[in-house]
């Protein structure tokens, strides 16, 4: 894709990926402050953030972003597209997981897993949405 036009219209479109982002970003830590925190809550918007943080990735790179939300799938295509991300991509396929297990009952009855995990796993999706933002050839809206 060579054309300047169309790449600012490609992380145009983008944008409106990682402004969903933003709201799932702010949604978990919303529930990991409350006490007790939410745990699952949060760790289901930690998955949903970086699900959408890669299918923008995607679509700025001209790529139709598939109806997965499987981490490891969108991973798979977005890292040969942008190397420089590419090994903090791997970092988030554990929030595949966090999908059902943390939604529905029937999937394990929740996660098990520790508020500082999600935490943890929070703010690697935000230095990376921060990073994401950063390669835009357009102002695209900030970070929450």
């Amino acid at each position: 894709m060579s054309d300047p036009d169309q790449r600012q219209r490609q992380w145009s479109e983008a944008g409106q990926w990682f402004i969903k982002a933003d709201e799932d970003i702010c949604m978990a830590e919303m529930a990991l402050v409350r006490q007790p925190p939410l745990i699952d809550p949060a760790a289901f918007h930690c998955q949903q953030a970086a699900e959408k943080i890669l299918k923008g990735l995607l679509v700025a790179a001209a790529v139709r972003a598939p109806r997965s939300h499987d981490i490891e799938i969108l991973s798979s295509l977005a890292a040969p597209l942008y190397p420089g991300l590419a090994s903090r991509m791997d970092q988030f396929a554990l929030v595949s997981t966090w999908t059902m297990a943390s939604r529905y009952p029937d999937y394990g009855g929740g996660l098990g897993t520790e508020a500082n995990e999600v935490a943890d796993m929070l703010k690697a999706i935000t230095a990376f949405r921060t990073d994401v933002a950063a390669l835009s050839p357009i102002q695209l809206p900030r970070p929450m």
